[in-house]
């Protein structure tokens, strides 16, 4: 049962994963780029993070830790550089 409500939990996410791909794609604007591609990151992240219960692993938390890093630093670096349109 905890397998079968993991599963769908990754395809749902998978689901929002490909949507904001497709956003990506389809928007004109960068700054919602910037956005979408966060998500699309915190995505691909979750789906990890949530096979990880189902599956033995060393490096799970590891791995937690470094994309908790890179989320908090380089998503604010990117937009603020997107929104000043690269002027410093």
């Amino acid at each position: 049962m905890f397998e079968t409500i993991i599963s769908a939990c990754m395809i749902v996410m998978a689901l929002a994963l490909l949507v904001g791909l497709g956003a990506v794609i389809w928007t004109k604007d960068e700054l919602s780029r910037a956005v979408i591609a966060d998500l699309v990151f915190y995505a691909m992240i979750a789906i990890y993070l949530v096979w990880t219960l189902v599956t033995d692993t060393m490096i799970g938390y590891d791995v937690a830790i470094l994309a908790a890093l890179v989320c908090g630093v380089i998503p604010t670096i990117s937009m603020a550089r997107i929104i000043t349109r690269g002027r410093r």
